[in-house]
């Protein structure tokens, strides 16, 4: 095999031939217990699966769960993935201000950061940076935990790596109860449309 930097690697699937920088997204969500961290990153990676790619989901758990710090990585690829983790994501979601605190300086090279500006105050805030009242979003839609799902929508909105219908697919898969799926589809629509 030619190891040279400009050499090309291809993998087959499904009768198409993918280079290897055609999809390479590390996803970092952090937050605390409750506001849907660990949910964020399985939709995503369950939406990925759907689309075809190759996907990995790792959590990680602060000492409590509900009310403790929480953060996943994702990663969609359109090629195996050496390891789940990695040191600096492409995109970031930053759901309070711990992780904000915390993670600044892995996610400040991300090409998207979704920052809830609700609970995250800086004195300042690079221009990949996003600030989203997702608190209050959320609470508009009827509960706070759609914090998560305002902010797949913005996503969706910016960085166009997943279809609309395969993520409203999988949320109605992932939820059971139609009044659960409803509310998630609003808050889905509320964060496409913000801004």
């Amino acid at each position: 095999m030619d190891r040279r930097s400009d050499a090309k690697v291809f993998s087959l699937r499904k009768d198409k031939m993918i280079t290897p920088s055609k999809l390479e997204e590390k996803i970092f969500i952090a937050g605390f217990g409750g506001q849907g961290v660990m949910v964020l990153g399985k939709i995503l990676a369950w939406a990925g699966l759907k689309e075809k790619r190759v996907v990995s989901w790792l959590p990680s758990y602060g000492a409590e769960m509900r009310g403790g710090t929480a953060h996943c990585f994702v990663r969609l690829a359109s090629q195996k993935i050496g390891s789940p983790t990695f040191a600096y994501p492409t995109i970031a979601f930053i759901f309070n201000q711990l992780s904000w605190d915390k993670f600044t300086s892995k996610v400040r090279k991300a090409k998207l950061v979704i920052v809830n500006s609700s609970l995250v105050k800086s004195r300042y805030f690079s221009p990949n940076v996003n600030l989203i009242p997702l608190n209050q979003l959320a609470l508009e839609v009827g509960s706070l935990k759609l914090v998560n799902t305002v902010a797949l929508g913005f996503f969706l909105k910016k960085r166009k790596l997943l279809k609309l219908s395969t993520v409203e697919i999988v949320l109605k898969s992932f939820f059971k109860e139609k009044e659960i799926v409803e509310m998630n589809l609003k808050a889905l629509r509320v964060g496409i449309n913000y801004g």
